[in-house]
C-alpha cells in the first residue's frame, strides 16, 4: 500500500507555500489575470522566500528538493491561482542543465535562476509541430565554433521576458535522433519576439512566439550531446507531467472548496441549495474525483523521487488530473448558477485556467497513447 503521508519537512514546505499563496498570490490574482501583466512583484517575493528553483541543487543556490515538494508547491499555488503559478515558475530548462550541462553552464544557468538574476524559457513547440516534437524544423548549423539557428517557436511561456531560451534545434537528420538542446540568450542579434499570444487563461503568464533569424551562439551553449537533445528532454517528461497533474489538482481542490462554501450559504426555495440531494450528489462526485487525482499525482511524484521512472503512472496522473480539473471546475460553475459565470467568483477564472492542462506537456490523447503503449508492450 502506498503511504501518502508527508514527512515533517514536507509538511513544513506545504505550510510555507500555503501561506505564501494566501498572502501574496490570492490578493492579486484577479488583478493580474485581467490586466495580463506579469506579476514581477510576486516573483520577487517568491525569490525572497526561497521558493524559486526548488529543484535546483543546493550547490548551485537552489533548495535541492524532490518531486513531492515540487508537487506541493504547484498544488498549493495553483489553488490560489494557476496563472500566477505559471508566471513565477522561471526555471524552465534547468533540469536538463542539471543533468547534462557542463560545470560552466550550471554556474551560469542554475545559479542565475535560483538567485533571480535569470528568467528561463524552453523552446520546443513550433507552429507546425506541437505533439509531433520529433519533427521540429528549427535548425542549428555548425559554423566553426558557433551554431547558426533559424526557425520559429510558439506558445513559449516567458518568451518575451526570458533571458535565455533552451531551444530544441535540428542539428542532424530526420526524427528523434537529429535534435539538440542549445541555450540561446535572448539579447543575441537575430532573436526576435515575433508576437505575444493572448490566451484563454493564464493571462498573468507571458506567452509568445519567437523567431530565430541566423542567430549565432557559441558551440559551448550546446547542452549534453549533439543529436541527443530529444532523448535528454524525454528524460524529464515524467517530472513535467507530474508537475502538470499537481497544478490541475490545485485547481480542482479550489473549485471543490468554493462549491462547498457556496452551496452551504446560497438559499433557494427556503433552504440552502446544499440540502438538495442532487447538489449533494454532485459535491460527492467532485470530491471523489479530487481525491483520486490527489492519490495518482502524489504516488507518481513519490515514485519519481525513488528513481522508478513511472512513465505509465505519470501519464495517468496527468491525464486524470487534467480531466478532473476541467470537470470539477465546470461543476463548480454550475452549482454557482449565474454567479459562476461572472468574474466576481474565482471559479470562472479557474475554469479558464483548467483547459490548458489537457493540452500542455502532451495532450490527453497523447497520454492515452503512452498509457496504452505501456500496458500493451
Amino acid at each position: 500500500m502506498v503511504d501518502f503521508s508527508l514527512t515533517e519537512e514536507q509538511r513544513a514546505v506545504r505550510d510555507t507555500v500555503r501561506e505564501f499563496a494566501r498572502e501574496e498570490v490570492e490578493p492579486v490574482a484577479r488583478e493580474h489575470e485581467e490586466s495580463g501583466e506579469w506579476p514581477e512583484e510576486v516573483w520577487e517575493k517568491a525569490i525572497e522566500a526561497d521558493l524559486v528553483g526548488l529543484g535546483i541543487p543546493e550547490e548551485f543556490g537552489g533548495a535541492g528538493m524532490g518531486q513531492v515538494e515540487a508537487a506541493i508547491f504547484a498544488d498549493e499555488v495553483a489553488y490560489a491561482d494557476a496563472g500566477i503559478l505559471a508566471a513565477i515558475g522561471t526555471s524552465f530548462g534547468t533540469r536538463m542543465v542539471t543533468e547534462y550541462g557542463t560545470r560552466e553552464q550550471k554556474e551560469w544557468i542554475l545559479e542565475g535562476v535560483a538567485s533571480g538574476d535569470l528568467v528561463g524559457a524552453l523552446g520546443n513547440t513550433e507552429p507546425e509541430h506541437g505533439s509531433d516534437a520529433a519533427n521540429i524544423e528549427t535548425t542549428a548549423e555548425r559554423d566553426g565554433d558557433e551554431y547558426v539557428i533559424d526557425g520559429v517557436k510558439t506558445f513559449i511561456t516567458h518568451g518575451s521576458i526570458a533571458d535565455y531560451v533552451l531551444t530544441m534545434c535540428r542539428t542532424g537528420g530526420e526524427g528523434h535522433g537529429g535534435i539538440s538542446a542549445i541555450i540561446v540568450e535572448t539579447d543575441r542579434e537575430g532573436f526576435e519576439v515575433e508576437r505575444e499570444i493572448e490566451t484563454m487563461g493564464w493571462n498573468a503568464s507571458d506567452t509568445a512566439q519567437l523567431r530565430y533569424d541566423r542567430v549565432r551562439v557559441p558551440a559551448e551553449n550546446l547542452v549534453g550531446q549533439e543529436n541527443r537533445g530529444f532523448y535528454q528532454l524525454m528524460e524529464f517528461f515524467e517530472e513535467e507531467r507530474v508537475g502538470i497533474a499537481a497544478q490541475a489538482l490545485g485547481i480542482a481542490r479550489r473549485c471543490l472548496d468554493e462549491a462547498k462554501e457556496y452551496v452551504g450559504e446560497r438559499e433557494q426555495f427556503g433552504q440552502t441549495i446544499g440540502e438538495f440531494q442532487a447538489v449533494q450528489h454532485t459535491i460527492a462526485e467532485m470530491a471523489v474525483k479530487v481525491e483520486n487525482a490527489k492519490r495518482l499525482t502524489y504516488d507518481a511524484a513519490a515514485r519519481v523521487d525513488r528513481d522508478e521512472k513511472p512513465t505509465k503512472l505519470a501519464s495517468m496522473a496527468k491525464l486524470y488530473a487534467s480531466e478532473v480539473a476541467e470537470e470539477v471546475a465546470s461543476d463548480a460553475i454550475q452549482l454557482h448558477g449565474g454567479n459562476g459565470y461572472t468574474r466576481e467568483y474565482p471559479v470562472e477564472r479557474q475554469y479558464r485556467h483548467a483547459k490548458i492542462y489537457q493540452i500542455g506537456e502532451g495532450t490527453s490523447e497523447i497520454q492515452k497513447n503512452i498509457i496504452a503503449g505501456e500496458l500493451l508492450d
